[in-house]
């Protein structure tokens, strides 16, 4: 299995959590081809998933990505967690996926931990009931991604809308603490860049 990162310039990430050897048996010998699963993910609520097949593993990573990066749906989140405990089935691979409070992260394991991560899900305990299939397991939590529903979670619990602002919250200390700090490189580059300019112009002083 691997586990690549490949960044995009369409607004979102890709990353390939299996790349498998597959042996096809005809008439005159065996065909060997290739198979990868590859999640697409923009971090802000749109995920999707997509397998590639081809005659190399680039051919089928890039079949990958177009298939992943067309099945892309938008998923009802309440801030940076899910709205409400969900247990869902796929052929042999079975999730449980529960909300969980600010700062736990993401609890999970497989393939089950990317497609979460992509979606922009921050804060979410995962668990693995089933089979341990990477391919299953991926297919498994973008099904139960869709099925989620915050409208009614929205009215009954004052605590979840409290998350949507805090969400909003710490965005915009991210982004207040990037700019800062890009603005603070910039201001340095240009420092170094005139002490050196000034040493450059000072000639050294001879020795009587």
């Amino acid at each position: 299995m691997e586990n690549r990162s490949r960044k995009q310039n369409r607004g979102y990430d890709t990353k390939t959590i299996s790349v498998r050897r597959v042996a096809k048996v005809n008439k005159g010998g065996k065909r060997l081809r290739f198979s990868a699963m590859v999640v697409a993910g923009d971090k802000k609520g749109r995920v999707g998933v997509g397998l590639g097949r081809g005659a190399d593993p680039r051919s089928a990573i890039e079949k990958g990505e177009n298939k992943a990066s067309k099945s892309m749906q938008r998923i009802e989140l309440i801030g940076d967690t899910i709205p409400h405990e969900i247990e869902h089935k796929f052929g042999a691979a079975r999730i449980l996926l529960r909300p969980a409070n600010p700062g736990t992260g993401v609890i999970a394991g497989s393939s089950v931990r990317t497609v979460l991560e992509l979606a922009g899900i921050e804060n979410v305990y995962g668990k693995l009931l089933g089979s341990n299939d990477p391919i299953a397991n991926a297919y498994c939590a973008f099904e139960a991604l869709q099925e989620l529903r915050n409208g009614r979670v929205l009215i009954k619990m004052k605590k979840m809308r409290d998350r949507i602002d805090f969400k909003k919250q710490l965005d915009a200390e991210r982004s207040k603490k990037a700019s800062k700090k890009k603005k603070d490189d910039y201001s340095g580059k240009k420092k170094d860049t005139r002490q050196s300019r000034s040493r450059s112009r000072t000639k050294p002083v001879k020795k009587q």
